[in-house]
């Protein structure tokens, strides 16, 4: 096949705005597949390697990694897609497949991973290629626009509460109901838990309950709230009081980030022990629980709350996510 003529948006270095860049893919491999992209959430993650906060940033990139497409261009030795297909990509475009993690459903774990806009150019775009195990199909009951969320908010939210096996029944409290916290609610009840929201303000508890918390505080009254949960899933990106929130803990109990603090996240190791607490994160989930995630979304209706642009409006998009005036995901659509 002749190559394809891609158009995406760039920053040209840190901070920069994104302006048009033209470019041209090389037909698939084997087992890679082309996606011509209709729709492609922007996540906080974008928002990262646009301003290089983790330091791996190279310029000129085109981000994006919330991806739902069809099927333009198949390799030889893909059999389990066709071409028009709709399908999703996510945060990862390829992995090894044979580490001890891809052989035991922790592919997201692979160290020779590749990520969907690291080092390559993702989803803001009209065409984006990736290894065909990445790629999932998008079961119909779920739109294209409210999939594009899903591809890394639906998984990231999911993969904690499935990697660290919170059990049905359990206490769960989200912090901050924003991109990830409004989704980590839907999921929650979905998975039979008991949810709580907790949030920085008041005028989000109607929400907060219609999103499937049964209770809703802010964060000035968790004083009130000692040994309530037996896990706590923080989506804020926020300084907060980590010794204060532990409390709120239960003997056994896990703070779980996937919301990144700025800053280092200090507590005593003695407000660990007396219950046996822990602290950890989560970077999303393996294939298997990407599919399982999809399948949940679709049999109890889950679905982001979003705002659409079209992809000419991505900095208006991007400055209204960086502000945090986005109820609650920003989808690019073409």
């Amino acid at each position: 096949m002749p190559k394809i003529s891609v158009k995406g948006f760039a920053p040209e270095k840190a901070r920069a705005p994104l302006t048009e860049l033209s470019y041209n893919m090389s037909a698939p491999k084997a087992r890679e597949v082309i996606i011509e992209i209709s729709h492609c959430g922007i996540c906080y993650s974008d928002i990262h390697l646009i301003d290089n906060d983790w330091g791996i940033s190279n310029y000129p990139f085109v981000p994006g990694h919330e991806i739902v497409g069809t099927v333009r261009e198949l390799g030889s030795r893909v059999k389990n897609f066709k071409k028009g297909q709709r399908v999703g990509l996510g945060w990862f475009s390829k992995i090894c497949k044979t580490c001890t993690y891809c052989k035991s459903d922790r592919d997201n774990m692979c160290p020779s991973s590749e990520a969907t806009c690291v080092g390559r150019n993702g989803g803001f775009a009209d065409f984006v290629k990736a290894d065909s195990e990445m790629v999932y199909q998008i079961p119909k009951e779920i739109k294209s626009e409210h999939a594009a969320p899903l591809m890394c908010g639906g998984w990231t939210v999911h993969g904690a509460f499935r990697g660290y096996k919170v059990k049905k029944g359990s206490r769960v409290a989200v912090l901050g109901i924003g991109g990830l916290g409004h989704l980590g609610l839907q999921f929650g009840k979905a998975m039979g838990f008991k949810m709580t929201a907790i949030t920085s303000t008041k005028n989000k508890v109607k929400e907060a309950k219609s999103f499937g918390a049964s209770n809703v505080i802010t964060i000035d009254e968790i004083n009130k709230y000692e040994k309530a949960f037996d896990f706590l899933l923080v989506t804020a990106h926020a300084d907060l009081d980590w010794s204060q929130l532990l409390n709120t803990l239960d003997v056994d109990g896990n703070i779980c980030f996937v919301g990144i603090p700025p800053s280092t996240v200090n507590v005593h190791v003695f407000s660990l022990l007396m219950k046996r607490l822990s602290i950890s994160a989560n970077p999303g989930g393996s294939r298997k629980m990407m599919r399982e995630m999809l399948r949940i979304a679709a049999k109890h209706k889950i679905k982001p709350k979003i705002e659409t642009f079209t992809f000419d409006k991505v900095n208006e998009a991007i400055k209204k996510v960086k502000s945090n005036k986005i109820r609650y995901r920003a989808v690019l659509t073409y």
